[in-house]
């Protein structure tokens, strides 16, 4: 007798860890006992949704989701980016203390690191939970006359998401290097201006010292 109850428990244990979506099955980290990991859902959401025939999904209303798609990938990317940067630093490094801010915000260092875990896991989520919608078979049904316009509009942005997608983090990468470029073109421009300035500054002056003398 006590087999069989190990046998169903086990049976019971191995199911939580596994569940099933759309002929795909998943293995869910279950840290919903864990308050401090707010990023990861305590539970896997419905199988099924509970959509009404008389519903009209209307083609024309999925540019504001497809902007939000592309922006929250964007923050994924660049979230990734900053865990895996600020995860390499030692604390020791930047710290005595092991914190990190000033008054009203200070935080422990391991703290900030999970805090950025759970903003890549909700994000992550969040995105794949929009992606999916994006493209759900009840947004092709939809009979609504689009505005050409706004459908190429549309088109452009879910380009976008495709790129970012394929790795949000080397996305973002990209984007930080294309950053520190432009400002060293921008200092470089600076420090060009400056010394002409400069030397605008020098040539009136001789002009000035040698017409001085001519009127002596």
């Amino acid at each position: 007798m006590n087999r069989i109850a190990q046998r169903v428990a086990s049976r019971h244990l191995l199911a939580k860890k596994f569940t099933k979506t759309a002929g795909e099955v998943r293995f869910i980290k279950d840290r919903s006992g864990d308050k401090n990991e707010w990023g990861w859902n305590a539970a896997p959401g419905p199988s099924e949704r509970e959509i009404l025939d008389s519903f009209e999904f209307k083609r024309g209303k999925l540019k504001p989701l497809a902007k939000t798609l592309r922006a929250a990938l964007a923050a994924l990317g660049h979230a990734q980016s900053a865990q895996g940067s600020f995860i390499k630093i030692k604390s020791a490094t930047i710290s005595p203390d092991g914190a990190l801010g000033g008054k009203g915000y200070i935080q422990k260092i391991p703290e900030m690191r999970r805090q950025l875990g759970n903003a890549v896991e909700a994000l992550s989520a969040f995105t794949d939970t929009v992606y999916d919608e994006l493209h759900a078979p009840h947004w092709n049904r939809g009979v609504a006359v689009e505005d050409p316009r706004e459908r190429k509009q549309v088109k452009e942005i879910m380009e976008d998401v495709e790129e970012i997608r394929e790795d949000p983090e080397d996305w973002a990468e990209e984007e930080e290097a294309g950053m520190s470029s432009d400002q060293g073109k921008q200092a470089s421009r600076l420090k060009v201006s400056s010394h002409q300035d400069l030397s605008g500054i020098l040539v009136r002056r001789v002009a000035s010292r040698f017409l001085r003398r001519g009127t002596a």
